[in-house]
């Protein structure tokens, strides 16, 4: 079982885990990474697929799947994408957590584009779950990063 933790930052995170290397001529790495917080017995459990993928050309699409467990206070669902490099903030939403249990709902930030990909830079989406009774979160969790053609 991880604790919750206090909002943090994306850049920190991102200048941690920054990708480097050549430049694809097509989109590369995105995908999703799945995540489990908290416990099957207690009203905070809530397991996040956090994911990126480009549908086109210089194009990138974030989106979250998210299962909550009925009766869980509540809360705030933030999707976020950071560009590597200048840890740039790309796209952003916050949704609010649907009342009672959910399965797999699938939630969305904008797509976003950026016409300087020759220059390597990689993205990634940061999906959180902010618990707005308590003022704690889940960790910030991170899809796999992904190169724009």
């Amino acid at each position: 079982m991880q604790k919750t933790a206090q909002v943090v930052g994306v850049a920190g995170i991102v200048a941690a885990s920054v990708m480097t290397g050549p430049s694809a001529q097509a989109a590369s790495g995105g995908g999703c990474y799945s995540y489990t917080e908290g416990s099957t017995t207690r009203a905070t459990y809530v397991d996040i697929k956090t994911c990126i993928s480009a549908p086109r050309r210089s194009v990138g699409r974030p989106d979250a799947y998210i299962t909550l467990r009925s009766g869980h206070p509540a809360c705030k669902i933030h999707i976020r994408v950071a560009r590597s490099g200048n840890s740039r903030l790309m796209s952003q939403k916050v949704h609010s957590c649907p009342r009672g249990g959910i399965r797999n709902k699938r939630f969305t930030a904008p797509d976003f584009r950026d016409s300087t990909a020759e220059r390597g830079e990689a993205y990634a989406t940061y999906t959180q779950i902010s618990w707005t009774s308590s003022g704690n979160a889940t960790l910030p969790y991170r899809s796999p990063w992904l190169k724009l053609p």
